[in-house]
């Protein structure tokens, strides 16, 4: 069995967020190239850096609407990861474009810029290294475009300009890495919640030594049953068993013999019916089974296939060998029945009958 890291299991649970988030950040970039499509006209006006400049923004926000498009076909992360990224390489580039077509001693763009750069780690759904990669190319692009397109500057005012491009990454890695652990811990508090929570649904409605439904649960879903019988009249019949000489067993050989039983008994009884069939234990040493859309015949015919297996059922103990017998009682649920208690009644006088008449077998009432 594959083991699935943790983290890859965190980011599946928050993939619709990160989606909607991502969504939003494709907006934005969207909204404020079209707006600073404005700024580019007021710096260039009419002419081939404004028209490059407009191309590369329509490049843009169409590749934008594609990749908008194509997350409504996504459901895994590592695709929303690959197309984020591709994304991210395409704005990064844009901004490089429109930064490297800017007037010689324009370094305006670096403030914004390291905005942008922060933003790349705050908001894009790609891991820690991809996140590294877009900021890193777009802080490299950034200080060639000052040293090779733009009017030279001294010394002191690059190292700052540099400087703070740094102090943008490392304050973008920092807070992106306590944001992920911070996603993985509150992950893995819900984790525990849903185990807990699982947990107690357990004790509230399975028995704790066999693992089927306890009485109160078994009999919330026998009238659930009961009322799709009363509306649709969809036959249901029931089996209930009672373990023969259960108390002479537990006295001679113990009550863990006796739960060792108890569990094989169930085994028996699982798998000789339906994943439809609903088994519960009703107390000690008693069970029961509803058996949704059957008649009378068939649940006989399941009835006796458990009496014949029980009867041959042989359980070793610590060199000791465990047998019993198995009494069995059966009805099917009539359209004079008020509830599904009054045909358990008739089940369990069934049973009684099948004890009275010497064990050992199926009475059907």
């Amino acid at each position: 069995m594959k083991i699935i890291p943790f983290e890859r299991l965190a980011n599946r649970h928050y993939l619709s967020e990160d989606m909607v988030q991502s969504k939003v950040a494709i907006g934005i970039a969207v909204l404020f190239c079209l707006v600073f499509s404005v700024g580019d006209y007021l710096n260039f006006g009419f002419g081939n850096k404004y028209y490059i400049t407009i191309i590369a923004r329509i490049i843009f926000i169409v590749f934008s609407a594609i990749v908008l498009i194509k997350m409504t076909q996504i459901n895994r992360v590592k695709q929303h990861s690959k197309i984020m990224f591709c994304w991210g390489l395409v704005f990064v580039a844009l901004t490089l474009v429109v930064n490297i077509l800017r007037q010689a001693n324009n370094l305006n763009f670096t403030y914004l810029d390291n905005i942008i750069v922060l933003s790349l780690y705050l908001v894009m759904p790609n891991g820690l290294i991809q996140k590294i990669l877009l900021a890193g190319i777009l802080t490299v692009g950034d200080m060639s475009v000052i040293a090779f397109w733009k009017d030279p500057t001294d010394g002191l005012l690059f190292v700052t300009i540099f400087l703070s491009y740094m102090i943008a990454n490392i304050l973008g890695i920092f807070i992106s890495s306590r944001l992920s652990k911070f996603r993985q811990n509150q992950y893995r508090a819900l984790r525990q919640e849903q185990n807990t929570r699982e947990e107690l649904e357990k004790v509230a409605f399975l028995d704790y030594l066999t693992g089927v439904y306890n009485r109160r649960k078994f009999f919330e879903l026998g009238n659930i049953e009961f009322s799709r019988f009363k509306r649709y009249g969809s036959a249901f019949s029931i089996i209930m068993l009672d373990l023969d000489y259960f108390k002479r067993l537990n006295d001679e050989y113990g009550h863990d013999a006796g739960d060792v039983f108890l569990k094989e008994f169930v085994n028996v009884i699982s798998k000789h019916k339906r994943s439809s069939d609903i088994l519960g234990r009703l107390g000690g040493e008693e069970f029961a089974v509803i058996l949704p859309e059957t008649n009378l015949e068939f649940a006989q015919q399941a009835a006796n296939r458990i009496l014949s297996h029980c009867g041959e059922a042989k359980i070793s103990y610590y060199n000791q060998c465990l047998f019993t017998t198995v009494s069995i009682g059966i009805t099917e649920a009539e359209a004079s029945d008020r509830s599904f208690a009054e045909t358990m009644r008739r089940a369990d006088n069934a049973l009684y009958k099948a004890k009275s008449e010497g064990r050992n077998r199926v009475i059907v009432q």
